[in-house]
């Protein structure tokens, strides 16, 4: 199949690869484009420690202006894929809650106590859950910075619209709502709205 990809990257060139593995022929796209706040004012200055529930948000924190001061902290992260990503960034200590907000709850009660210190958390601009609301309630005192954004790249790409164009795509890959979105307004500005029904996304 001919299929386009909206992550953003790097993610694309990962995905990209596994499907052209598998035999097919890979257009990329982005939809969204993720921006580092590298200068996010974080106050906390020795965090009991770090949240993340992405591995965009530590890559944020791998490209801030205070990562020094961080690395030596504990950093408690969603699922395996993001514990990773913070070890390959020199994070020490990563564990994962393996799972779901509510299992990350549940691993910073299980590591962490509210007289310990603050935490922080390493957010995105977009927040699923109240993960410093849920925390707070349980005596934790969380700082949150919002340390990267994505935002809606405005135009496809020219393959992307050369081959959609020419009925060259049999199905386009979404990874949230938001960048569903967005490349629906990519369509709308390339006067290639709506997508042929022979096209699965």
């Amino acid at each position: 199949m001919r299929l386009l990809v909206t992550r953003p990257d790097p993610e694309a060139e990962r995905t990209a690869r596994a499907l052209e593995k598998l035999g097919h022929q890979i257009i990329i796209s982005p939809a969204l484009d993720i921006r580092y706040l590298i200068d996010a004012a974080i106050t906390v200055k020795k965090p009991q420690a770090v949240l993340v529930t992405s591995v965009n948000a530590v890559r944020a924190l791998e490209r801030h202006a205070k990562k020094r001061d961080l690395l030596a902290c504990r950093v408690l992260a969603v699922g395996d894929r993001t514990a990773v990503e913070a070890k390959r960034a020199g994070f020490a200590g990563a564990l994962s809650a393996q799972g779901s907000l509510d299992e990350l709850c549940t691993l910073v009660k299980e590591a962490c106590t509210p007289a310990g210190g603050p935490l922080l958390y390493a957010a995105g601009a977009d927040q699923a859950g109240d993960l410093a609301g849920r925390l707070g309630r349980d005596g934790f005192a969380v700082e949150t910075v919002t340390v990267y954004r994505a935002e809606k790249v405005r135009d496809l790409t020219d393959a992307a619209r050369k081959a959609l164009r020419g009925h060259e795509v049999d199905g386009v890959l979404f990874f949230s709502a938001r960048s569903a979105a967005a490349f629906g307004e990519q369509l709308e500005r390339a006067e290639l709205a709506p997508l042929a029904d022979r096209v699965t996304s």
